[in-house]
């Protein structure tokens, strides 16, 4: 098999802390780089050109692999606990062409890696949903971490729920109920186990998945942190996303909620939480000594209303942290590119007060992000020995007016890349993304299916009673309900 060769006008070799080379070449052999130089005479079928930027792929640490966008079944973005409800009107579609699609878009905006946090239609059919979802993921040709969710309390509210049956009539509440029945956590373990037998390889990893500490007893987050331990399978877990679960973990856990995780051996470098927007700088200390991994949503944070990740403090506690678009992206186009830009804008400091840097940006994607999937650290550099994951954009077009020497490529990258510059994308030595789209997979016409089979099984009662179920929540979280107990 002949070498695939990628030629740059621009090479980010390390993005950040490295100056970009010019005229440079990529020879990749198997699913490594084997030689990193200059252009030199390139192949005529070869990748990239003159005008092209190359640097390495991205890695999106948290994500639900949303290919029905919530939005276009009524799940308008709100506070999460009134948002969340409305995942029960997604309508039943094939899980397989959900995930075809959701890769496909991760794909074309640069994405070689996805920490997938899968809501399952199913719970009982959680093998099949795996099966379904690692066809997609291989077809598209990204590495996908399954993570299995794990749920066993407060499927209606964090709280005693007395006062929310009280508020509903009795047909209401019968079909709330049965919409929130969660199915024993010993099943729910054993399908982790399951899907891992049946599923799991090099790129395919499946990770315990406690949907947060919430959801889950501490009995069962004990025994995944058992298992766990006994086993290196990573954990992947929502942490302290809103200020009604900070609220709820100060009074339930009045030595604190991280020190209580620790109790429970959960803490160590083998897991990953995402969002941590409501973390203290003491809670952050706890968990940068255990080793742990923040996966920042800045975009799903701001339009559920969950406020700010403390990057800030993240930085200053030495917490290492990736970032993910959570299947909630600003613009809600699953954008990786637009995401990284937003996070640096967002997190880089006021005024003259320092922040995150470029090579802070990067470092996180792509070091810390590679540990989240498989709890080595990432190769934040293209070199030889490297794994073959190369983004390249059409610099081009995304720097025409750019006078030569007057800024740095990668700041033009931070400024305006989107998806729409992708040119190609190089997974593992194989090519996924050519000339703008994703080789074998028609994702226009995917999106069509999705939609047709989404119109087929929609239901406009089941949105009606998720409005009367939201009014009733507000006024309980409003209330404290969340605080009894």
């Amino acid at each position: 098999m002949p070498a695939l060769v990628v030629r740059a006008g621009r090479l980010l070799t390390g993005p950040g802390t490295e100056p970009a080379l010019t005229d440079a070449r990529i020879r990749i052999s198997g699913a490594e780089v084997a030689e990193v130089g200059a252009a030199g005479e390139a192949p005529a079928d070869a990748l990239g050109g003159a005008g092209a930027l190359a640097m390495p792929a991205l890695i999106d640490a948290h994500d639900h692999g949303r290919g029905l966008r919530t939005v276009s079944y009524g799940a308008t973005d709100d506070a999460l606990e009134l948002w969340l409800p409305f995942l029960a009107a997604e309508p039943r579609v094939d899980p397989y062409l959900v995930a075809l699609a959701a890769f496909a878009r991760l794909a074309r905006s640069g994405v070689a890696t996805v920490n997938h946090a899968h809501n399952a239609q199913d719970p009982d059919g959680m093998v099949a949903e795996a099966q379904a979802v690692k066809r997609a993921a291989r077809e598209v040709g990204i590495r996908v971490a399954f993570i299995v969710p794990i749920m066993d309390r407060n499927g209606l509210a964090y709280g005693p729920v007395a006062a929310i049956r009280a508020a509903h009539d009795a047909a209401d509440w019968e079909a709330i109920a049965a919409a929130t029945r969660l199915p024993p956590a010993r099943r729910q373990l054993e399908a982790v186990d399951a899907v891992a037998a049946a599923c799991e390889s090099d790129d395919f990893r499946v990770q315990f998945g406690p949907v947060g500490p919430q959801w889950c007893s501490d009995s069962t987050l004990g025994r995944i942190a058992e298992a766990s331990e006994r086993s290196g399978r990573r954990v992947h877990m929502h942490l302290l996303e809103t200020r009604i679960q900070r609220t709820w973990s100060d009074a339930h856990h009045r030595a604190g909620l991280i020190r209580h995780l620790d109790s429970l051996g959960l803490l160590s470098p083998r897991l990953t939480v995402a969002h941590g927007v409501w973390l203290k700088p003491d809670e952050c200390e706890l968990l940068a000594s255990r080793g742990v991994v923040v996966a920042v949503n800045t975009s799903s944070n701001l339009r559920l209303r969950s406020g700010t990740a403390p990057v800030a403090t993240f930085l200053e506690t030495g917490l290492k942290f990736a970032f993910g678009l959570d299947g909630l992206a600003l613009d809600d186009d699953d954008d990786m590119l637009r995401e990284l830009r937003l996070v640096y804008r967002t997190h880089r400091g006021i005024g003259l007060a320092p922040g995150l840097t470029p090579a802070g940006l990067l470092d996180a994607a792509l070091g810390a992000g590679a540990r989240t999937f498989s709890g080595a650290p990432g190769a934040t550099a293209i070199a030889p020995g490297a794994p073959a994951d190369i983004l390249v954009l059409d610099y081009r077009r995304m720097a025409g007016d750019v006078l030569e020497g007057a800024a740095d490529p990668l700041e033009v990258l931070l400024t305006r890349a989107t998806a729409d510059h992708v040119q190609e994308l190089v997974v593992g030595g194989r090519v996924v993304v050519r000339d703008g789209r994703v080789a074998g997979v028609d994702l226009d016409e995917v999106e069509r299916e999705l939609q047709a089979q989404a119109r087929a099984s929609a239901s406009r009662a089941t949105l009606e009673l998720l409005e009367r179920h939201k009014r009733v929540l507000a006024a309980y979280y409003g209330s404290g309900g969340h605080l009894e107990g």
